[in-house]
């Protein structure tokens, strides 16, 4: 219908510029007439497509901005969907170090027990025999354990607590509370930790998610200098700072990582344990938060020794606010 009007049209027009021809000879005023005629059909048929046109944009138009939410729409469910499985992965990530942590604190509680029960068989004698003077070097004892002992689970419990604003953070502090966790089970396997660290470095990082980082690499060090049955068991730390940047290094002497898997380390799932060791989800979370989270990265290679993870931070950080809210809610 549409195209046998447009054709009406044309004909209409190639008529009347016939005619024109034809009248212009015979009278000036049908010409102009005619002209006038012919320009109303033409403007006529410039209307009509101009509307077809305008209607045609304004129904792809309506399409696109409908195509627009509905990929809006899908963009915002992949993004959160991203977030969630994040958050599950931080979660299990945390939960996996649970265990070498609590083996860790069972070790660290071992002796203040022996302690306290040697020191309350010392008291009961004490009181049976009347000895006053002794006692309260006993309850001295005591008292120094049990601060021990709580000491040890409040670092525990700031393991779990979500940071949400960067805060300078002192190198050498932080290694010493990641080997207050773990050293008693790095000793319990003869594993001597070596700090190589200026004691006056500081960085500005989220201080529990390194913390988290830096345990996952030692315990992953230490599992295997256990695996290998190295001789040589020791994890050397050691801290470069520069002008712009903070580079710590995790160093052991497990003999490394073979060539043909040292790509896939830190895949999501990846594990060289058996699936009852390893979640395979400990330094793929550690990349994310080094290099997520801190802006930061985390590179592993082979040296003579064994493998050396690296951790190179900037000195101003990342953002301020965190972005990302993931990780366990803060525990009471």
């Amino acid at each position: 219908m549409k195209k046998a009007f447009l054709w009406f049209i044309i004909l209409v027009q190639y008529v009347c510029a016939q005619e024109a021809v034809a009248l212009y000879d015979k009278s000036e005023t049908d010409f102009w007439l005619l002209a006038g005629v012919v320009a109303i059909v033409v403007m006529a048929g410039l209307m009509y497509k101009y509307r077809r046109l305008d209607g045609l944009v304004r129904v792809r138009t309506a399409e696109l901005e409908t195509f627009n939410q509905r990929l809006q729409e899908e963009i915002t469910k992949a993004v959160e969907k991203n977030r969630t499985q994040e958050k599950i992965l931080m979660h299990q990530a945390k939960m996996a170090e649970i265990g070498s942590m609590v083996e860790s604190i069972a070790h660290q509680w071992r002796q203040p027990l022996n302690i306290l029960g040697l020191s309350m068989t010392r008291l009961n004698i004490n009181m049976s025999l009347g000895n006053h003077n002794d006692m309260s070097k006993v309850i001295e004892i005591v008292e120094q354990q049990i601060d021990y002992m709580s000491q040890t689970i409040d670092d525990f419990r700031n393991f779990f607590k979500q940071d949400r604003l960067q805060t300078k953070v002192n190198v050498h502090h932080l290694i010493t509370e990641v080997e207050t966790l773990l050293g008693p089970l790095l000793a319990s396997k003869k594993i001597v930790l070596i700090k190589k660290i200026d004691p006056m470095v500081e960085i500005l990082v989220y201080h529990n998610e390194l913390k988290q980082v830096l345990i996952n690499i030692v315990n992953n060090a230490r599992e295997a200098i256990e695996y290998t049955k190295s001789k040589k068991r020791q994890i050397t730390v050691t801290c470069i700072n520069d002008k712009h940047h903070c580079t710590i290094s995790i160093e052991d002497s497990g003999g490394g990582v073979p060539h043909h898997i040292v790509d896939k380390i830190f895949d999501p799932y990846f594990t060289t344990k058996f699936e009852s060791q390893g979640t395979g989800i400990g330094l793929y979370m550690a990349k994310m938060i080094i290099e997520k989270h801190c802006l930061g990265k985390l590179n592993i290679y082979n040296t003579a020794n064994g493998a050396c993870f690296e951790i190179r931070l900037s000195h101003t950080g990342g953002v301020n606010e965190r972005e990302y809210s993931g990780g366990l809610a803060n525990h009471p």
